[in-house]
Parts: C-alpha cells; structure tokens; sequence
C-alpha cells in the first residue's frame, strides 16, 4: 500500500514538473514575437502538409465519375462553358446546389495537384474562419487555432466523404467556406456605421456573396439564415443600427437559398421519394435527432459542459458573449431539424452542424479565465492529449486511403490488360468506404463504366 502511494505520489510530482516547464516555454515563447510568429508557421506547415498528403492520396471515386462528364450528356468537360451547360442541366434534373457542383466539376477539370492543392488551402481558410468566428476582434492564440483543428479532425463524422473526396468537399467545406465568409462581417460588426460610398460598395460585395452563400447546401444555409437573424437582434441588444450591408446580404442569401430549393429537380427527385406526411414528418424527427446524438451526441455534451464552465469561469462580458455561442447554438439545431424536408439525412449533412458547435464551443473555452491554473492545466492536457490521439487516427487514415489508392491502381492496370485482351467487362469487389475515405455507392458500376470506357462490375 506504501509503494502504490509512493509511486502515486511521484507520478503526481513527475506531472507537475513537466506543466511547471511547460507554463515556463509557453510564457517564454508568447512574450517573444519572433517565437510567436515562428510557431505559427510551424502549425500552419505541418496542418498543411498533414492534409495536402491525406488530399493527394484520396483517388477520385463515387460522384466524381459522374461531374467529369456534362451532366445528363455523354461529354467530358473540358471547358467553364460546359460546366455552366452542365449545371443548367443538373438544375432542371437533380437539384439545386449549382454553386457547390460548379465548384466540383471546376475542381475534377483542373490538374489533380491543382485541385488537392486548392482544397488544402481551402481547408485552411475554413479553418481560419472558424477561428475568427470564435475570437472576434479580440487577439490571436495559436492554442485557439490548434484547438480548431483537432476540434474540426475529430468531431467531423465523415472527414473522407466532406473534406477529402472532391465532389463531397465542394458540396460541404468549400459550401461552408462559402457561408462562413459571408457570416464573418456580421461577427465582426460593433456598430460602427461606414461613409456612404462605402456602405454602397460593402452592400453590392455582400449581396452577390450572400447569393452565392444561400446558393450552396439545404441544412447549413437555412441555418445561415438563422445565423443572420440572431445577429440582428444581438445588434438591437446593444442598440446598434442594422447596417445597409447587413440587409442587403440578408437579401441576396435569402434569394440564393430560394434559388436553390426552388430548382424543378429537387420536385423531380421528390416525385420519386415517399409523400410528406404527418408520419413521415413524425418518424423523420424521431430518426434525425437519433442520427444527429448519435453521431454528434459526445459534442452536443461538450457544448453544454462548455456552456457550464463558462458561466462560472469567464472572462469579460459573460452576458455579451453567451449570446454569440447562442446564436451559433441555435443554428446548429436549425441544420439538424432543416433536414425533415429530405428523406434521407446522410452522416456529411452535419457537417454545417458540427461547424457551428465548434464555434459555440470555441466561444465559450477562448473566453475562460486562464488565469485561474486548474482551467490552464485542463487545456493544456486536452491538447496534449489531443495531439497524441490525433497522431495515431493519422496513421490511421493515411493507410486507408493510401490501401484504397493502391485498389484502385491495381484495377486500372486490370481495366488496361481486359481492353487490349477484348473482353467484356472487369469484376472488382466493392469497396464500402470508411471515416476517411467515400465508398462506392449503388451506381457506381455505371458511372465507372463510362469513365473507362468498359463494362464494370462490382460485387458485394
């Protein structure tokens, strides 16, 4: 009983010699600006070079067969003509995101380096903005961003099918890159009324971005719009003027969102689903908000246990920044419950949801009052071993995708030897896919089939 004591008693000290050195390099390295501005680089590289490399492994799979081709004609695009052709097409056939499929098929025409690249870096800005959503105007702290990104790895249900399949990113990230861009003047206002010329000029850019914001993805639009309205009235709580600007984007998103559902393949694709129905509206809210605590039920608890901590241990205007985290709140339970209208709610329709949750959360942790040394000590372990975590789930998914990568090499050769051999058609076994990587869905076959130019089969 002594020796487990003792052992006890020198792991406890061992702990607190490590922090003590710890608190000593962080304090040693945040008064230098030189250090500063060199551990962000560090950051930044490594974020970079940690997602270029999972981008660059991920092959091209599922959808993305079918948006290198004219959408509803046998072409391959080869030109933005033929994407906007595409995209009329798609809009009178299938659905209403057109801002996010142009995207897409942009990114499927580009160069694969090209296009990896532009979807890290998009991936960064996302990032970014998530980072400037939570702090505001206040200043920068490298373990915020750091957060942001474990928070957005591991909270994110599907990171293969929402960040690194091309036509999944351009539908979710580069959707809510859009989105977030368009909230981030709303974060930032603080009643400040511009020139004229200048109100102009800021209400024709944030019409045409709030067109193109309301334009990109159901769920996480509508809670845009919630998101706008929340800002709203957070400004008559300090009794600030609404901008000009304000509304004039309140407007455009408005537009872009009826743009968007009003398109006649959504009521072609809802012609073929079951009718809306009480029952079905009943059993859609059962099983959404069973899929959204499944899924993202560990970060709705982490909302509320944030939301707790920050009320007894925050810092400057509590009563002014618990009604951000609310507003972002909010908007993340409008995503989940703006999905009654679809028949199905796939994993990477919480993308949106999940976004906004980091942000309320970000809000409440950026905001603690750090100088207490038990909540110093929690952040510093939860990174820590956030980090460690995050080093093993890398591995992790560098060899599911790089598995799949090599899959796919594989059958391309196979695919080469059968068109030279004459025969008919190639048997793969279908690959169904992980958290890191999109799987082959039911009519993959088809639009593999049209890519290679030979007949493919797949078996379960």
């Amino acid at each position: 009983m002594y020796a487990q004591n003792n052992s006890f008693d020198h792991g406890v000290s061992l702990f607190r010699k490590i922090y003590s050195k710890t608190e000593r390099l962080l304090y040693s390295i945040s008064n230098t600006k030189t250090k500063i501005r060199a551990c962000w680089i560090v950051v930044i590289l490594i974020c970079f070079t940690a997602l270029y490399s999972l981008n660059r492994l991920t092959p091209i799979i599922s959808d993305d067969f079918a948006y290198l081709f004219i959408y509803g004609e046998e072409g391959r695009i080869t030109s933005i003509k033929d994407i906007i052709h595409s995209q009329v097409n798609h809009y009178y056939m299938w659905g209403g995101r057109s801002v996010v499929h142009f995207i897409a098929q942009i990114l499927l025409m580009l160069p694969t380096d090209v296009a990896d690249l532009l979807n890290t870096l998009v991936y960064l800005s996302y990032i970014f903005l998530i980072y400037l959503h939570i702090k505001g105007r206040t200043k920068n702290s490298i373990f915020l961003f750091l957060t942001v990104n474990l928070g957005v790895w591991f909270s994110q249900p599907v990171i293969g099918d929402t960040i690194f399949w091309l036509t999944g990113s351009a539908n979710y990230l580069w959707g809510t890159w859009l989105i977030l861009l368009f909230l981030l003047p709303f974060r930032l206002y603080i009643g400040r009324v511009s020139t004229p010329i200048l109100q102009a000029f800021y209400s024709m850019c944030i019409f045409t971005l709030g067109i193109l914001a309301g334009w990109t993805n159901e769920n996480t639009a509508a809670a845009m719009l919630v998101i706008v309205i929340g800002f709203f009235i957070y400004y008559r709580s300090h009794k600030w003027s609404i901008p000009v600007w304000a509304i004039a984007g309140f407007a455009g998103a408005i537009i872009g969102f009826i743009i968007m559902i009003a398109a006649p393949g959504n009521f072609v694709r809802a012609g073929e689903s079951t009718s809306f129905s009480l029952y079905n509206l009943s059993y859609r809210l059962f099983m959404w908000t069973l899929t959204f605590f499944y899924y993202s039920g560990p970060l709705f608890l982490i909302t509320l246990i944030s939301i707790i901590t920050f009320s007894r241990f925050s810092r400057g205007d509590k009563k002014d920044k618990m009604k951000l985290v609310l507003i972002y709140a909010v908007a993340a339970i409008a995503a989940v419950y703006a999905m009654l209208a679809s028949p199905t709610f796939p994993r990477r329709a919480l993308f949106g949801v999940v976004t906004f949750l980091i942000i309320a959360i970000g809000i409440c942790f950026y905001n603690l009052d750090y100088k207490n040394v038990f909540l110093r000590q929690i952040r510093l372990i939860v990174v820590s071993v956030s980090l460690i975590a995050f080093l093993f789930t890398f591995y992790l998914g560098w060899k599911e995708i790089n598995s799949y990568s090599k899959i796919v090499a594989q059958r391309e050769v196979a695919i080469k030897q059968a068109k030279e051999k004459g025969l008919d058609y190639c048997e793969f076994t279908r690959y169904n896919g992980s958290s890191y990587i999109h799987g082959e869905d039911p009519y993959s076959e088809e639009l593999m089939s049209r890519y290679y130019g030979i007949r493919i089969k797949l078996k379960d």
